[in-house]
Parts: C-alpha cells; structure tokens; sequence
C-alpha cells in the first residue's frame, strides 16, 4: 500500500535443499521459504524477487542441486545471483570437506545461469509495449550515446535520453525489445 517503496526485494535463498539449508544454518526451509515467495506476490502482485545461490555446498548431492532448481522454476525469480561455494576462513563449512568438485561447481553454475536466462527472457518478453516509470541512471556502460535506468521492480532500461535529462529523473519510456537481463525503450 505504501507508494513509496520499489517493487523490488532481494531474498537470498542460497539453495533448495532443506537438508543444505540446514547444514548452512539458515534457519528456515525449502518450503518455508517458498511461502515467503508467495505471500510476496500475494501482496505485490508486481513484485520482482532476486536471489542468491550458492552451488557444491559441501556435501551438496545431485538431488539437493535439483531441489535447488525446482525451487528457482516455482519461485520464478526476476534475476538470480549464482555463486560457486568456495570455503571462507571462520566458518563452519571452511573446516569441512570440499567435496564437490570444480568442474562439477562449474556445471551446476552454467546449467542454473542458463535456466534464469529463459525465465528472465520470458518475464522481459512479457514488458515489451507497456509503459514503464524509469529513474534515470545516467549514460550506459556499454554505450556513452544511451542511458540506463531502473523500473520500481529494478529491472535496468536502456534508452536515447531526451536532451534535458539529468541523473535522478523519472522518466516514462515505452520497453520496445528486451533480453534476459535489461529492457530496451525508445
């Protein structure tokens, strides 16, 4: 209800695997989290829910990386930040084996890249002709001539700038081609 707050939440989910989730000392479950997802939506029907996940937690088996990946496809994520575990000093898991190998690391990373990669396409597909609020960035990284900015679910629009654009503005931009991870306006 309160207008002033983005349509945006970050919930780091880190994996699927109740069992995983414990061993990293979460605090709460698969399903658990999964009604968190959907009591969100519920509320903010536009909602967009980011996350992070760790994969080849020690001990993390082949089933554990499915559950991490059936949860991603039911919790329908905008954007997914996937990291390969790597042991940090001081924590419980540095102490433990690092049992999963590193090509086996780098397979699980690619294979939920490539997932999100479809379901951000498909969720960007959707925006294409309507109408989005955008707060002006500033000049894109990749393209001094265009600008970057971000819809209230964070997604990031490039776009021409008009001429008397400057960084903070709020703009209404038409999303006229999109890909998995930016949206393209006119």
């Amino acid at each position: 209800e309160e207008p002033k707050l983005c349509h945006h939440l970050h919930l780091p989910v880190q994996s699927g695997s109740t069992e995983v989730l414990s061993r990293m000392r979460r605090g709460y479950t698969r399903e658990r989290y999964l009604e968190a997802v959907a009591k969100l939506r519920e509320a903010v029907p536009e909602i967009a829910v980011t996350t992070d996940v760790i994969v080849g937690f020690p001990g993390e088996t082949e089933a554990d990386f499915e559950q991490t990946r059936t949860l991603m496809a039911e919790a329908q994520f905008d954007q997914s930040f996937i990291f390969k575990y790597s042991p940090r000093p001081g924590t419980v898991s540095a102490t433990w084996e690092d049992d999963v190998s590193d090509a086996e690391k780098a397979r699980r990373n690619q294979i939920l890249l490539s997932d999100q990669d479809v379901r951000g396409a498909q969720m960007n597909q959707a925006l294409i002709g309507t109408e989005v609020e955008v707060l002006a960035e500033g000049p894109s990284l990749r393209n001094k001539t265009r600008w970057s900015g971000r819809t209230s679910s964070n997604k990031i629009v490039i776009f021409t700038p008009p001429e008397d654009i400057q960084p903070g503005d709020i703009i209404k931009l038409k999303i006229a081609k999109a890909a998995p991870q930016t949206l393209y306006a006119d």
